[in-house]
């Protein structure tokens, strides 16, 4: 049984990049000025708009509109926070959400969230950077959803690909003049380019974090030099940007 309608919920998630102020409505617009403003207040760096964060805050708040119920951060059917965010476009470390109804204005839902720990911590939470907001006024109230995020850089591949060939060279394994074979291998379904004595392939969110599979080859010392190659990870239904990494050793 769906319990009195919430007047606010809030939640935060750290899991496993997009900005731009467009299409904002002024209440919407409101909200985020508030919102920086109480930040400044407590010697805090202003939240940038997120226009995917938005676009996820606008589709979960017509699911919270639509229910009708009890204000939910995820609905039966429905993808949790952390996917919603990452299905939009935003990169992030860490995710977070309030969800409130029945102000009569933008600033009557700030007043009530900061004084309410879970939405107060959210708003003044010096790890966030980011946040999308979505508002609807129905019979004269504003409903809301505010998905905050700690935003990263998308690396580009040949930054990674820097950066795991540095960390081999610290191993003693020496780059080769060309990653061709490796890029090649990267982008294949199945098999590899080239000739290497072996092939290790990986996916994460932090791709210059060596595995240990490859680790253990690199000390059995057969190897000397190798290639990298990074493109974007082909996995399904990811719940954060992940990327994918081969490594040639020859």
């Amino acid at each position: 049984m769906r319990t009195a309608l919430a007047p606010l919920l809030a939640l935060a998630l750290v899991a496993p990049y997009a900005i731009a102020q467009t299409n904002a409505s002024p209440a919407e617009r409101s909200l985020l000025q508030l919102a920086n403003q109480a930040r400044a207040a407590h010697n805090l760096p202003p939240l940038h708009w997120d226009s995917a964060l938005a676009h996820a805050a606008h589709a979960h708040l017509q699911r919270v509109i639509d229910e009708q119920g009890e204000y939910l951060h995820q609905y039966p059917g429905e993808p949790d926070l952390m996917t919603r965010g990452a299905n939009a476009g935003a990169h992030f470390t860490t995710i977070a959400e309030n969800i409130g109804g029945r102000g009569e204005n933008p600033a009557a839902l700030q007043q009530i969230w900061m004084t309410t720990p879970t939405h107060r911590a959210n708003l003044l939470d010096p790890n966030l950077n980011a946040v999308g907001i979505a508002v609807v006024e129905q019979n004269g109230l504003l409903y809301a959803v505010e998905d905050f995020a700690r935003n990263v850089p998308v690396p580009q591949s040949a930054d990674i690909e820097k950066r795991v060939a540095q960390l081999l060279l610290e191993h003693g394994i020496a780059p080769t003049a060309s990653n061709a074979d490796a890029r090649a291998t990267c982008e294949m379904p199945k098999g590899n380019a080239g000739t290497p004595k072996m092939v290790i392939q990986w996916d994460g969110p932090n791709p210059t974090l060596l595995p240990d599979v490859l680790l253990k080859q690199i000390a059995t010392g057969n190897y000397t030099t190798a290639q990298v190659g990074a493109c974007p990870s082909q996995q399904a239904n990811q719940q954060f940007t992940l990327y994918h990494v081969a490594v040639l050793l020859y």
